[in-house]
This record gives C-alpha cells, structure tokens and sequence, in this order.
C-alpha cells in the first residue's frame, strides 16, 4: 500500500472484531477497471471515513461491499463470512445497511407509511409505535411531516427519512454515500447528529463523503483513495495532509499539462 504522505507509514488499525474487511479488492464497470487491489478494514462500532477527489472510487467501494457491484478480484468479508459474489438483498438481510443520497423512500407513500413499512418488516408490529415515536424524536421535521409524501420531501429531508429507518433498528454496519451531498448546512448537521447517534446504539458505519474536514471529525480511522486505489489508510488526523497532498500533485500535473501544450502550440507556430 502506498502512502500520500513520504514521511509517515500507515498506522495499524485498531485491534478489535472485523464486521468488515476488504481484501485486494479490485472491481470494474465492464472493461473499466475502478478499484485496484483496495484492502482496509471495520472494527466493530468503529466509524471508517472513506475520502478523496471525485472519481477516486469512493462510491464504487461503497457500491462493491455492499453487493451492487461484484468484485473481479479479492475478498470482501462481512463479520468473518465471505460475501464476494453474494447479491445485495443477502448481504442486506445479514445486516448492512446502504443508504445513498435519499434513495429508498418510496415516493408514493407518505413519511408515516415510509416508516411504518421498514418497521414492521424489521422489528415487527408490536414495537411499531414505540419507533416511530423514536424516529420522529430523533428528527423533529420528520413527525411534522408525517402525512407528507415521501416525493414532494426535500433531499435532506429525504435522507433523513433514510437514517430514520437505520436508527431505530440498528443493522451491523451503515455505509453512507455522500449523504451531506447538495445539502443545506443545518441539514448536513442533522444528518451527522443522525449517524453519531446510528453509532452509538452499537452500529459501525463506513462515510463516503467530499466534505473531508467534517467526516474526519466524526471518524476514527480513515482511508483515503486515489484513483481507485488506497493512497492513505491510519488516524484521520493525517489523512487530511494525505488529501492536501494528492490535490497539490494533482494541480502540478495540471499546471505541467498546459505548460506543454503551451509549447507545443508555440512550437507548431513557428513551423
């Protein structure tokens, strides 16, 4: 594994129970290849920020751990089985959650119904005023829109309905894919108060987020990819240095870029 930073190897992760652990994982969209030998790994209730430039592989890791995409090579394991080549639904059903930018609220159904549907089918009946109550104590605007359907909501309301169906029945692990993306600050806030609070009832969660100074406060470990491949993987502390970093080489090769297109034109306007 290479490191964006020359002075500092990547640290160990903390000794504890895996709910996940990739190993050299690579995935490809057809003949194009995404992911190169990526491998970090998720203690149990551990909180793992996923971060770099767009286009780096965040969402596809996300995408690939979570059974939407099925790795080429590696291993993905959840909580000690191997869940490589297993469909979304099975992954789902042992106890990993996805949610992505809102996705999942059903649009024709109001909050209430959006609610009283993941709960019955994941805690029962019996619980089912008990969570909604938790729900709508967890995100006020929620219960203030109950009987508002779940298209007309906002996207940060939309995906707070999203944690909301994650937070009363906590799976193993949350994988959050840019969730604060496009949002109004007040809800990005709400939203990190929702995985926080997801956390502690005992969750592990996996944040995919561009905001990187906001996700590294919330996480305790941290990866950070670049094209595709893992750059960084230690204390969250450093792995803003590593984002620096990467974005500084990245500007040069820019800059170095037109600089010799520059001569080149001015090469060809001599001829």
């Amino acid at each position: 594994m290479t490191t964006a930073t020359d002075n500092a190897p990547a640290k160990a992760a903390p000794a504890s129970t895996d709910v996940l652990s990739l190993r050299h994982v690579s995935a490809a969209y057809g003949p194009y290849r995404a992911l190169f030998d990526v491998s970090f790994r998720v203690p149990e209730g551990g909180i793992v920020a996923l971060v770099g430039s767009n286009g780096a592989g965040k969402s596809t890791v996300a995408r690939t751990v979570t059974g939407l995409v099925t790795a080429s090579v590696g291993q993905v394991l959840f909580s000690g089985q191997d869940v490589t080549t297993l469909p979304a639904y099975k992954i789902a059903r042992l106890g990993m959650a996805h949610v992505v930018e809102g996705r999942g609220v059903f649009s024709s159904l109001n909050v209430e119904e959006n609610l009283t549907l993941a709960f019955r089918q994941r805690a029962g009946r019996a619980k089912l005023k008990e969570n909604l109550e938790r729900a709508y104590t967890a995100f006020p605007i929620l219960g203030e829109r109950r009987r508002q359907s779940g298209g007309t909501l906002s996207g940060g309301q939309q995906r707070l309905l999203s944690l909301a169906k994650v937070l009363v029945v906590p799976p193993k692990i949350l994988v959050a894919d840019e969730l604060s993306l496009g949002l109004a600050p007040v809800i990005v806030d709400q939203v990190y108060e929702g995985l926080r609070e997801i956390n502690r009832n005992g969750t592990a969660l996996v944040v995919v987020e561009q905001q990187v100074n906001r996700v590294l406060q919330l996480a305790n470990w941290a990866v950070v990819l670049n094209h595709g491949s893992v750059a960084y993987e230690g204390d969250p502390g450093g792995a803003g240095a590593a984002v620096e970093t990467l974005m500084a080489r990245r500007e040069e090769a820019v800059a170095a870029g037109a600089a010799g297109a520059e001569e080149s034109d001015g090469a060809a306007g001599k001829t």
